[in-house]
């Protein structure tokens, strides 16, 4: 048994060890806990540096493809005014077509003068609708242009910096993000105007479908009915009757501010040629009747006949004089509506480093008060204090982003470059380059 002396001297001794222990385990606990605060800080504001640089990059693709979509709206647009050009002049042409029918046959002529009054009701309805739907896809092709600049103006480094503060606010509303002036941020583009248009004209005439375009021709001859040259042994049998040739298409003026449409119908025959004292020449084929014409314009200044020869029908001559001599008296309603073919927006391949696969990098740095990981760490001061490097006394994070073009996979080995008529535009997160990490620590000191 220890002597009661002893006992008294020991009693106590331990609990300054205990005490002591305890205040170590409960700061190595409290240490614990701001490191993973300040971790957490540090994934938060990463995440969010990220999403902001997606966000950021995914708004100009949404952009690129909205201006693609705008330009293959456009393509139809302008598609539909060749097709509302042709129908004004297959209407006429087909009014007088019948018109020409009911004087030609007067054994039949009370039934074909009914027709003939159909086809004019016809012709005037189909005017009326060619005009309206001109000026209204006049109209739709001046408000996707304006909706094409309109979002133009919002992209580049001050607009991607706008959408990835939003986002990294969203996320904390403490953290404040901002785009650097990188060299590539946005994908560069320009409108394409006067002769610059003919990309978009060839889209559009590769877009007409076969009876707008033409050549809506007809040849037939007409065995029942000979010609002045038929059982000539020097004539070939090709001008022994007489043949039916019927004409007609659409085309756009080398201008590309003009849409004409003609239709022409002709009996032709063939008639001796001769020659001194009577010598037989030959024979040619003369037009030696009219039945039907038409045509229509659609352009800024309506001139009343066609400056080109759409579908050869001026295979007819006194069939397309009739029908000049028809549009002059006869102007299309709503046809001046439309200006020309658009001055659409497309890739500027002079500014674009690679022209076939372009690509724009926006770099976003993050950042976020240093006081406030510290109060959220534990708010220890002195020697107790938390050690961090945070320079300028905040929180840093970059984030990179591309804008690239990726069209969906397709059978065989045909290659789609990027363009602004499709709109395949897409974003994805990238790995900084020492340049734009340079360029961010020259922001964060």
């Amino acid at each position: 048994m220890v002597p009661r002396p002893i006992r008294r001297r020991c009693h106590g001794a331990v609990l300054w060890l205990c005490l002591t222990l305890l205040f170590a385990g409960a700061l190595g606990l409290h240490l614990l806990f701001a490191a993973g605060q300040a971790y957490a800080a540090r994934e938060r504001l990463d995440t969010a540096a990220d999403a902001a640089a997606w966000s950021a990059a995914l708004w100009q693709a949404r952009v690129l493809n909205f201006q693609a979509y705008a330009n293959r709206a456009i393509v139809a647009q302008e598609a539909a005014i060749a097709q509302s050009v042709a129908l004004a002049s297959w209407s006429r042409h087909f009014a007088a077509f019948a018109g020409t029918m009911a004087v030609s046959w007067p054994a039949v002529s009370a039934a074909l003068g009914v027709a003939a009054e159909v086809a004019a009701a016809g012709r005037d309805l189909a005017e009326q609708a060619a005009g309206e739907s001109i000026a209204g896809r006049a109209a739709g092709i001046a408000q996707l242009l304006a909706g094409q600049e309109l979002l133009q103006r919002a992209v580049g480094t001050f607009a991607a910096g706008a959408v990835a503060n939003e986002v990294a606010r969203s996320t904390d509303t403490r953290l404040f993000a901002f785009a650097l002036p990188v060299a590539e941020p946005v994908i560069p583009t320009r409108r394409f105007t006067g002769g610059e248009r003919e990309r978009l004209a060839d889209v559009v005439r590769r877009s007409l479908d076969d009876f707008v375009r033409g050549p809506r021709g007809l040849d037939l001859t007409i065995y029942g009915l000979p010609s002045a040259c038929f059982g000539h042994p020097l004539a070939g049998p090709e001008a022994w009757f007489s043949e039916l040739h019927k004409r007609g298409g659409t085309m756009l003026e080398s201008g590309l501010d003009r849409w004409e449409s003609g239709d022409t119908h002709s009996l032709h025959t063939w008639v001796p040629m001769r020659g001194l004292f009577g010598a037989f020449l030959g024979c040619r084929r003369v037009e030696a009747m009219p039945l039907g014409w038409g045509a229509a314009e659609a352009g800024p200044v309506i001139e009343g006949w066609l400056r080109t020869d759409p579908g050869g029908v001026r295979f007819n001559p006194v069939a397309s004089a009739l029908a000049d001599a028809e549009m002059s008296t006869r102007s299309l309603p709503g046809a001046q509506a439309w200006s020309g073919i658009a001055a659409v927006r497309d890739l500027d391949p002079a500014r674009l480093a690679d022209d076939r696969f372009p690509v724009a990098r926006i770099a976003i740095l993050a950042r976020d008060e240093g006081a406030a990981v510290r109060g959220a760490a534990g708010g220890l001061r002195g020697r107790l204090a938390l050690p961090d490097r945070f320079a300028g006394g905040r929180l840093w994070s970059l984030a990179v982003a591309e804008v690239y073009f990726r069209p969906p996979p397709v059978d065989g080995e045909r290659v789609e470059y990027a363009s602004l008529y499709s709109p395949y535009w897409q974003a994805r997160l990238a790995e900084p380059t020492e340049a734009e990490r340079a360029q961010a620590r020259s922001h964060v000191r």
